[in-house]
This record gives C-alpha cells, sequence and structure tokens, in this order.
C-alpha cells in the first residue's frame, strides 16, 4: 500500500515539475536608469528552453520560446526605438537566432523587422548576457553605447 501511495504521489507531482517556469528576474543595479528591467523579460521552462513573456501582447502569434542552438519568431503590436527615436507602433516582427542557454549563461540578441517597411531587414536591437553562476546580467541595447547591468 505504501508503494502505491508513493507512486501515485510522484505521478501527481512530477508533471507538475517538468512544466515549471523559472522567471529571470533582472532589476537594473542603476536605480536612477530609466531601463528598470529587461524587455521582454525572459524565463526558463520546464524544458529548460529560454522563453519571453510576450504572449498577452497586443496581436501576438508565434512562438515565445527557443531552446539552445534554435531560432523562435513571434509578432506583436510594439513601440521600437533606436537610437533613442522612435520607429512608431506598428505590428513588428522579432526574432532569436541561436541564442545560448545552458547550466553556465544564457546569451542571445533580439532582432526586429517590419518586413513591408524595411525591405524585410533585421536589425539587431538588445543583446542580453546572463552569467547564471554569479547573477548579473548585462543588456545592451545593440546601437547604444555600454550596457545596463542587472
Amino acid at each position: 500500500m505504501i508503494k502505491f501511495i508513493l507512486s501515485f504521489a510522484l505521478a501527481a507531482i512530477f508533471p507538475i515539475l517538468s512544466n515549471a517556469e523559472t522567471l529571470i528576474d533582472c532589476k537594473n543595479t542603476n536605480p536612477k536608469s530609466t531601463e528598470t528591467r529587461i524587455w521582454p523579460m525572459p524565463y526558463l521552462s520546464g524544458a529548460n528552453q529560454l522563453c519571453f513573456d510576450v504572449k498577452g501582447a497586443p496581436e501576438y502569434s508565434g512562438s515565445n520560446c527557443v531552446a539552445d542552438g534554435k531560432s523562435t519568431r513571434w509578432t506583436a503590436l510594439a513601440i521600437v526605438l533606436e537610437d533613442g527615436e522612435s520607429q512608431g507602433r506598428d505590428s513588428t516582427i522579432f526574432r532569436v537566432l541561436k541564442p545560448t542557454v545552458n547550466e553556465n549563461s544564457i546569451d542571445y540578441v533580439i532582432e526586429w523587422s517590419r518586413g513591408w517597411q524595411n525591405g524585410g531587414a533585421w536589425r539587431p536591437m538588445q543583446r542580453v548576457k546572463i552569467n547564471r553562476l554569479t547573477g548579473v546580467a548585462v543588456s545592451y541595447l545593440v546601437r547604444s553605447h555600454g550596457g545596463d547591468t542587472y
């Protein structure tokens, strides 16, 4: 009977653990910075995939999760800033190509495109490096100098 109860308890708990999500809570270390968090907020899925909190964005479609070395893309209505200048609010395609997602680090670049407006060209938006051993993250807005530490 004890084996049955233990088996039932493990069977009930295991699916919950395998689908758990781990939020990567990145808060800016500079209290005077206007960039208070990394956008979109990254998290790890139970399948150890890097995911982005974008599903609630207006006009969201696509896939918001990516495995180590793979690629993903999604579309959402967004305001994009480039060199501190607004590119307007419009339907925007975002992609992440071949990120590094392992036990030591997470490293990725988000690119954006408005396909029909810029001839389908992809423009780098943000590079994020997270050291999972020290807990330090740096977000570089690609066309800016330096980066924000989280």
